[in-house]
């Protein structure tokens, strides 16, 4: 007997409909809210890789309670790793793969939403012929915010940013893991006779990031970017978990945000790409 899955006739039924695979480093603080959305969209498990946290991220997910705790998996990213992003991207389709029929891959700042309010694995049901869905961010900035405050990412931050020179093209993935052979951090490369597309059912480039006439007509990912200046230097200081990326740049707070020009400072931190080594790689489900 398989243990939990149906079978079908002679094909097997993924365990979940729709779940995503999450990299985090230090960011317990906005990940109840996240998990609880999603959750509100219609996913079913998460795939959390725990890359070093300070405070760890199966401690924080097990004192929600059993209903969020219940639909999270746990994987300790915190050995040592080339390129810790899409590497645990990697290991979530190959590993998890096989258990869903969609898997997403995107950040804790970015939040799915389907326009016409439909359940998202419902909505993705539209793109079943597809190895993927490209979605293309929203930008959100800082809304004018100097300080971080303890609310909502969604109440404090309700306005789109009005300047963004170079994220209206730009989003993540939804994948058929069993059409993938290998993902990167905005998509994936599908197998042969594969292809993953946007909304409009249109071809997205394998591993492109981006989208030439990208549209949110449909479906979107509200991407709560810098938020407010003192969580963008926060950020900054973080690290980044993606090797090849060079690290995001002070600057990139003032194309999302340039009625804050006022914040600019001469002195400010510089992102890099950092490698936690607290432990070896250990699974594990809260």
């Amino acid at each position: 007997m398989l243990k939990n899955k149906i079978i079908i006739g002679c094909a097997v039924k993924p365990r979940y409909d729709c779940s995503i695979c999450l990299i985090i480093r230090d960011e317990n603080e906005y990940l109840q809210e996240w998990l609880e959305w999603h959750i509100g969209q219609g996913v079913q498990h998460f795939y959390i890789y725990d890359h070093g946290s300070k405070s760890p991220v199966k401690d924080f997910v097990h004192a929600l309670g059993a209903a969020i705790a219940d639909k999270v998996t746990v994987i300790d990213w915190s050995g040592l790793h080339d390129n810790a992003q899409p590497q645990a991207y990697n290991d979530c389709l190959k590993r998890f793969g096989k258990d869903n029929r969609w898997l997403g891959f995107i950040d804790s700042d970015e939040f799915v939403r389907v326009k016409s309010g439909q359940a998202l694995p419902v909505f993705l049901q539209n793109y079943k012929d597809y190895a993927g869905l490209f979605i293309v961010w929203i930008m959100y900035g800082a809304n004018g915010q100097l300080k971080k405050v303890n609310a909502p990412l969604r109440q404090r931050f309700p306005s789109p940013a009005i300047v963004s020179t170079w994220s209206d093209k730009m989003g993540k993935v939804f994948v058929q893991p069993s059409r993938m052979r290998e993902m990167y951090i905005h998509n994936g490369y599908p197998k042969e006779g594969c292809c993953v597309v946007g909304e409009a059912g249109d071809t997205v480039f394998e591993a492109e990031y981006w989208k030439e006439n990208a549209t949110t007509d449909l479906i979107a990912i509200d991407h709560y970017y810098t938020k407010s200046y003192e969580e963008w230097l926060e950020k900054l200081r973080r690290g980044s978990c993606h090797a090849l990326s060079g690290g995001r740049k002070y600057q990139e707070f003032f194309e999302v945000n340039p009625d804050m020009e006022h914040c600019r400072e001469e002195v400010y931190p510089v992102q890099q790409y950092e490698i936690s080594t607290k432990g070896e790689t250990d699974a594990r489900t809260c």
